[in-house]
């Protein structure tokens, strides 16, 4: 039901026109907002000033609404674009929020805006730590390490397979059965076989019908992946 909910959400949005992660919209609002607090925090406690420690404290309840709609749009982004794959980053990001979460829950319990304890400070320091992890872990998920620029014509290939092959075939591998990679795969032999295997793969893989990938985006697809992998 929860799968369904969730397909006929991202039905929606690509019938608006959308057809890319919402996750990003709502962490960069928490992620900003965390790091506000931290600074508000280090300069009202550095220039003795109540206001700034006050503003800090708010940036943190802003934080804490946003913070569980944002883990949600995340959890429903990891179903629908990385196929619920358990790859590291996506690991490191639910245990860093399931940290942020507490951290959050004790600046506005027990820090008021009337000074600031070292203790206190401490709390906001981790909360940006976390945030900044959590940044890198998600720029890592999206982008990975860049090489060389490859030929223009392989580009949308690159594009493509960062976006919808590359969640659970990092560099090439299989996050879920490192027994089947893709590099040096028998489904990379010929365009007509890899196509094949794209439309209907074994399970887990989900299928990528025309609808999801063109056969112009397969073969672009197919281009890159073989003039990366097929060693």
């Amino acid at each position: 039901m929860f799968d369904s909910a969730i397909r006929s959400f991202y039905q929606i949005l690509t019938g608006l026109g959308y057809n890319h992660p919402v996750h990003p919209v709502l962490v960069h609002l928490t992620i900003g907002l965390v790091m506000g607090a931290f600074l508000f925090a280090a300069a009202g406690s550095l220039f003795r000033r109540e206001p700034l420690l006050q503003s800090a404290r708010h940036c943190v309840l802003l934080a804490l609404l946003f913070l569980l709609p944002t883990a949600l749009l995340g959890l429903m982004d990891w179903k629908h674009f990385y196929a619920g794959a358990w790859i590291f980053p996506i690991k490191a990001k639910v245990v860093l929020a399931s940290i942020l979460l507490p951290l959050l829950v004790m600046i506005a319990l027990f820090v008021r805006g009337r000074g600031l304890s070292p203790g206190a400070l401490v709390l906001y320091g981790l909360s940006f730590l976390n945030v900044i992890a959590m940044g890198y872990f998600g720029g890592d998920l999206v982008y990975g390490s860049k090489g060389a620029p490859l030929p223009s014509e392989l580009q949308s290939g690159e594009q493509l397979y960062a976006k919808t092959c590359k969640a659970c075939h990092p560099n090439g591998g299989n996050t879920l059965d490192p027994t089947l990679p893709v590099r040096g795969s028998p489904k990379l032999k010929d365009f007509d076989t890899f196509l094949a295997w794209v439309r209907d793969p074994d399970a887990p893989m989900p299928p990528f019908p025309e609808t999801k990938i063109s056969a112009s985006q397969s073969k672009d697809l197919y281009d890159y992946v073989a003039r990366e992998f097929m060693k």
